[in-house]
């Protein structure tokens, strides 16, 4: 009996050798890769949503925004690791725009003398299976911190239970099917089952054609009700997997910070409403019509009345519940309007925002798990217009505009520092100050928006899907943005001339925000390092400079002017006797530099640094 069993599996394991030896299939790709052009610095790798396919060419064009980080994490540094989907990830504005970008600059000017690094694993069209999936990796880089603000792409997402690039409703033969799909034979197989399917569909649409957009290719079932089977299995999914990612970093001791969920209530209809199967169209959709054109006419009152008439005869419906908390608007009663729009969300049966018992989930979790929760929802709706989240916050469905992703960050901060995390607090940065210098630009921001045309252009915004119509450039900002847009210059191009065009200005404001953005997107660029750490002495931030002036010396040792501005940041921030170490080493490279001699003798003639130098300094 034992033999007979012996057997087939040597068989499988010659053969799955055999494949790898061949050269047959795909090794999986993994989520950090060491960057081939800038040794000593990691990214998150451009293809690892291909890893969640056993034909690559069926995944969905999404990547990770690139962001270096040292390969060896040095002593004292501070990581900080997000997760999530494109929420997380910033969409459309970029790294800056997300929790990662704009509390990386924050935390940096808050502790200027600490190694702060803030790296996100956020991904487009991704669930809890990618966040399970990446945790292991994410534990082997070494994080002190991990924040989530996950769950809107847990039905339709990759993987999810109601998704075109789901595999089972089924988490345990998905999970099955994540381990398998890494085998060269099971690879084989996949590729032979597609070639059969590619022939039963010469198109090779595959039930969306090739300019569909994202939303359109992952919705495979767009009509999930409330309660129904694949709804509930979604939910388990959510739960589980998020309870096996924090059980992970406990196991690893790595704090996490979970964060509630948060979407356009308030000014995005239900996608998908349907009304219950056993009810009278012919009674039901006439009061639905009455109570649409008395919520038109501004009469709210009349409104009201149909649509709770029509809730009598059917609860299913989303449509009607929005225009509940319509009517409830109009007529001042906000926390009942608060109550509608949620129940409209939650009924809406294309499920691109989380329903709200996913935040009862996160909540119990982490209270289970002992991490902090950090109520995202809560502090959107202090800040929304009557307390209900809508387009003063976002700009579609679930993606904040820049105002809301600085309320997500700052929701992140705020729960670091009650925590006491990292070190001493006294120098946080206050929220005016903050929200003023957030690291998006001009080009990034009207980029974005363009990207949103596009989107609200197509499926399930439009349908049919329409041409965006970008309006011509009025300036020479708008013009970078379009050729920006059309591809014609890559990012790092148009947000340089942007710079240059700032300079030109003299709008030091602006030339400061996009010289750091620059600086912080390569900092293996020493040149880059040296020109923020400069730009930031000239706006009397000099704690900040010298951190990027550290870089430049590191990344530069040779150039004298890199030592002379480092010492520079260290005499303003009291560091003297680093500073004279600085100015030594400019004269060493540059021996008759007068720069340097004059500011060794000025500090010689203050009796600053050196040997007595506190005792001069107290005389004065």
């Amino acid at each position: 009996m034992l033999v007979a069993l012996t057997i087939p599996v040597l068989l499988l394991g010659g053969l799955e050798f055999g494949l790898r030896l061949a050269g047959v299939g795909l090794e999986r790709e993994p989520l950090f890769i060491e960057s081939p052009d800038h040794p000593g610095y990691k990214l998150a790798n451009p293809r690892v949503v291909q890893r969640f396919f056993a034909i690559p060419e069926q995944a969905p064009p999404v990547s990770i925004e690139t962001r270096f980080f040292p390969v060896e994490k040095t002593p004292g540094t501070y990581r900080i690791f997000v997760q999530g989907g494109s929420s997380a990830a910033g969409f459309p504005y970029g790294l800056g725009a997300s929790p990662a970008g704009m509390l990386e600059q924050r935390l940096r000017r808050t502790f200027p003398d600490r190694n702060i690094e803030v790296i996100t694993t956020a991904l487009a069209a991704v669930n809890s299976y990618a966040l399970l999936d990446f945790a292991d990796e994410i534990i082997a880089q070494q994080p002190d911190l991990v924040l989530i603000y996950a769950g809107h792409n847990e039905y339709l997402g990759v993987l999810g239970v109601g998704s075109a690039l789901s595999v089972s409703t089924s988490r345990w033969l998905t999970r099955f099917y994540m381990r398998v799909n890494r085998l060269r034979i099971f690879q084989l197989m996949a590729k032979a089952y597609g070639n059969l399917r590619a022939s039963d569909d010469p198109s090779g649409a595959g039930g969306g054609g090739r300019d569909d957009t994202l939303m359109a290719r992952v919705a495979g079932q767009r009509e999930i009700p409330l309660r129904s089977r694949l709804y509930e299995a979604g939910v388990e999914q959510f739960r589980a997997n998020i309870a096996a990612v924090l059980d992970r970093y406990r196991t690893a001791g790595v704090p996490v910070m979970l964060a509630t969920l948060v979407s356009n209530d308030a000014d995005q209809p239900p996608f998908v409403s349907t009304p219950c199967a056993d009810t009278d169209q012919k009674a039901f959709r006439p009061i639905v019509a009455e109570a649409r054109e008395a919520l038109d006419g501004a009469d709210s009152g009349r409104a009201l009345k149909l649509l709770q008439r029509a809730l009598s005869v059917d609860d299913c419906a989303a449509d009607v519940r929005f225009l509940l908390g319509r009517a409830q608007v109009a007529s001042g009663d906000f926390g009942a309007a608060r109550k509608a729009f949620g129940a409209a969300r939650d009924r809406d049966q294309l499920r691109f925002r989380a329903p709200e018992e996913f935040n009862g989930i996160l909540a119990e979790l982490a209270e289970a798990s002992d991490v902090r929760l950090v109520d995202v929802r809560a502090r959107f709706e202090q800040v929304a217009a009557n307390g209900i989240v809508g387009a003063d916050l976002m700009l579609e469905h679930v993606h904040p505009n820049l105002d809301g992703y600085f309320l997500l960050a700052d929701a992140f901060y705020d729960a670091m520092r009650k925590d006491g995390l990292i070190g001493d607090w006294q120098n946080a940065v206050p929220d005016i100050v903050a929200r003023a210098d957030v690291p998006v630009s001009e080009v990034d921001r009207i980029f974005g928006e363009y990207k949103i045309l596009r989107i609200t252009s197509g499926w399930p915004f439009t349908d049919p899907p329409v041409t965006p119509e970008i309006p011509a450039p009025r300036s020479e900002i708008e013009k970078l943005a379009r050729e920006l847009y059309e591809q014609r210059i890559n990012w790092a191009q148009a947000n340089d001339q942007l710079r240059k065009l700032y300079r030109i200005e003299g709008n030091r404001h602006e030339y400061t925000r996009v010289t750091l953005i620059l600086a912080d997107a390569f900092p293996f660029i020493a040149q880059a390092q040296y020109e923020a750490g400069t730009t930031l002495i000239k706006a009397q931030r000099a704690p900040e400079a010298s951190a990027y002036l550290r870089r430049a010396v590191e990344q530069a040792p040779g150039v004298a002017n890199h030592w002379l501005a480092f010492a520079h940041a260290l005499v303003l921030t009291g560091r003297y006797d680093d500073a004279r170490d600085s100015l030594r080493r400019a004269l060493a490279l540059d021996p008759g530099n007068a720069t340097a001699i004059k500011a060794l003798a000025d500090l010689d003639k203050l009796g600053i640094g050196g040997e007595g130098s506190a005792t001069k300094k107290d005389e004065q």
